[in-house]
């Protein structure tokens, strides 16, 4: 009977300092995050595009040829050509003008980049949502 309660006290004692033994909290790394633009659904999305698309309404501005430096946990950064839509003295007749541009992805909702910042075609950074 003795062997029996000597058994039972460890096993008790065990499990009082296992309830107030301070956790361990492992923060296991989630996936990278993704992208997805006005050619791409959720359930399309990826990772280090190399093109996205940014003026979803006319198509009119797009960066191509990303070659990325860094992609996630909170932003992704590139350098790519921007094409975009020159509306002068319309948009019918202004054409198309490329320029070099560097491109950060930003904002992440879930897993998801939500904001493109790239440089215009004047140098100026712009915002556009994605």
């Amino acid at each position: 009977m003795t062997v029996r309660k000597a058994g039972w006290s460890v096993t008790a004692a065990a499990a009082v300092a296992a309830a107030f033994a301070p956790a361990v909290v492992v923060h296991a790394a989630g996936p990278d995050p993704v992208v997805y633009d006005c050619t791409r659904t959720a359930d399309q999305a990826v990772q280090r595009p190399s093109n996205i698309l940014l003026a979803c309404g006319d198509g009119g501005l797009w960066v191509k040829d990303i070659t990325w430096t860094s992609w996630g946990p909170n932003t992704a950064e590139g350098d790519g050509t921007q094409s975009r839509r020159v509306c002068l003295p319309n948009c019918a007749a202004g054409g198309v003008r490329t320029a070099p541009t560097h491109i950060t992805l930003r904002d992440i909702e879930g897993n998801r980049f939500r904001q493109a910042l790239i440089s215009d075609l004047n140098g100026q950074p712009e915002t556009w949502p994605l």
